[in-house]
């Protein structure tokens, strides 16, 4: 029913957090993923053809104590 309507879920995690497409509404520690990358999807967000319809709100990974970045 999405498609039809030309709305399409825009995905996130694994990706450079994007402030254009998601609101990050937390982080997270992860020794695994580096810093700035959505680890998490807290409520989906969508795209209307090209045009941002709701945006994303995420959990991005941040730098680990000791990693040299903050």
């Amino acid at each position: 029913m999405l498609a039809e309507r030309r709305v399409s879920r825009i995905e996130l995690v694994g990706q450079r957090f994007d402030p254009r497409l998601a609101r990050a509404v937390g982080t997270r520690q992860d020794a695994n993923v580096a810093p700035g990358v959505v680890v998490d999807e807290v409520r989906a967000g969508y795209l209307w053809d090209d045009e941002l319809l709701r945006a994303a709100e995420v959990i991005v990974s941040k730098a680990g104590e000791g990693d040299g970045e903050s």
